[in-house]
């Protein structure tokens, strides 16, 4: 069953989520790095797994690369001195996971801070989003937020303006990086179509990269915390009016409001997870789970009566009650409650799954 951009999406999968397919010891210590990563906080029992035998130390980078947790895995395990835990084999690779997003880090961001004068010089308003501002806000600039391209949110009527800006900044709109040659090829009509059909993202803007480990910058724009034709949206006069600089990377960045971030990392766990076309092309992972739980956590008071504020201003209090009910079915909190939407995390609403994670 597929969806059309203008009609009501279904559930993937029927709207019975599949269920976190990690299980044992690998999976405790998954969990543990998801909800730690970054922070200086002593291994306890999960150092003593990790030593065991008879652990499997390849399952669970595996899965740990499946949910974009290769590089946290990385730094938890180097921070806490258990890389003599892992067979030699996978010590370099799993040292390397971290070598190479901090790498990434760098350059995207010092890129991000390049493209944000561009763009203010164009007179539009922007702020970028997900993993650029999220490194230093979230996980204290370690490097452990794993990101391949750079995210900026818009205006829809800035659109236009926004693709001239780009091109000038040396992008290259309606074409695609080809990992066999190197270069730069146009996409295909039915990719374009699809952008015209859900005029919530423009499509990707490219420019060839630095080194081998960045070969090409992916630049990804939305107008939209959701999707076009979603029964819940968010005016984004009022999400870009409550911007805010960020240091990131050494730089600094235009981002969203602690209030308007968080309830765009649950609208976009919504999104990936429960709407059949983007469950089917990507589906959620488990860092986005723990970056719902992070971003909380990290919110104070004020920007979390904000929170509850703009859920009952719009109407979002089911998607972020999915997003939230799965978090807390993974991690074992009480996060719909904190946030106000208990009542609507119900059983038939999140699915019934073993512990509902999407993926």
């Amino acid at each position: 069953m597929s969806t059309s951009s203008t009609h009501a999406p279904v559930p993937a999968a029927g709207g019975t989520q599949r269920p976190f397919a990690l299980e044992g010891d690998e999976r405790t210590v998954l969990l543990a790095v998801a909800e730690r990563q970054g922070l200086d906080q002593v291994p306890d029992d999960v150092g003593e797994l990790l030593r065991r035998p008879d652990f499997d130390h390849g399952r669970l980078i595996e899965h740990a690369l499946r949910h974009k947790l290769g590089a946290a895995l990385s730094d938890y395990v180097h921070r806490h001195g258990l890389r003599r835990s892992f067979p030699v084999p996978l010590r370099v690779p799993l040292l390397s996971f971290h070598q190479i997003a901090r790498h990434r880090a760098a350059v995207l961001t010092a890129e991000a801070a390049r493209v944000s004068r561009a763009v203010a010089a164009a007179g539009i308003a922007a702020a970028w989003t997900k993993g650029v501002v999220a490194q230093d806000r979230l996980y204290d600039g370690r490097a452990v937020r794993q990101f391949n391209d750079i995210d900026l949110m818009i205006r829809p009527g800035d659109r236009d303006r926004l693709r001239a800006a780009l091109v000038d900044a040396g992008y290259v709109a309606e074409q695609v990086w080809d990992s066999v040659s190197g270069r730069l090829l146009p996409r295909s009509r039915a990719e374009l179509r699809i952008y015209q059909l859900s005029p919530d993202h423009l499509p990707h803007f490219h420019r060839l990269g630095p080194d081998p480990v960045v070969p090409v910058v992916v630049l990804d724009v939305a107008n939209s915390l959701t999707w076009h034709g979603a029964t819940w949206q968010v005016p984004m006069d009022e999400v870009l009016a409550g911007r805010r600089s960020l240091p990131a990377g050494g730089a600094s960045l235009p981002a969203l409001s602690g209030a308007h971030s968080f309830l765009f990392v649950c609208l976009h766990l919504f999104r990936e997870g429960w709407v059949d076309r983007f469950a089917r092309l990507k589906g959620a992972n488990l860092s986005q789970v723990a970056e719902v739980l992070r971003e909380w956590r990290r919110l104070g008071a004020g920007e979390r009566a904000a929170v509850r504020d703009a859920i009952a201003a719009h109407g979002l209090a089911r998607p972020v009650a999915w997003a939230c009910g799965h978090t807390d079915r993974v991690f074992g909190t009480s996060l719909a409650e904190d946030v106000g939407v208990g009542e609507e995390a119900t059983a038939e609403w999140l699915g019934e799954g073993r512990d509902g994670f999407p993926g």
